[in-house]
């Protein structure tokens, strides 16, 4: 059940309840939604082998390119080719 999708509001529900009691910053839902977002499209650009579209997808992340991220990611791209 754990890995399985669940629709926004029941996530959300269940991230305010696993941050009960705990003293931390809270939780940008909205931000962590975009970054699992961009998360899945570049794994499914890896995954089809499609460098314009992972191209895209760091972009859209925000990673400048020639930083060290950058070079991370394009590493990881052609290590899972």
């Amino acid at each position: 059940m754990e890995n399985e999708e669940r629709p926004g509001d029941l996530e959300d529900v269940i991230e305010e309840e696993k941050a009960r009691g705990k003293k931390r910053r809270p939780v940008d839902r909205e931000e962590r939604r975009r970054l699992r977002t961009l998360a899945k499209s570049a794994l499914r650009a890896i995954q089809n082998k499609d460098a314009r579209a992972f191209t895209e997808e760091l972009k859209r992340a925000g990673v400048a390119e020639n930083s060290p991220e950058w070079q991370r990611a394009w590493k990881a791209f052609h290590d899972a080719s």
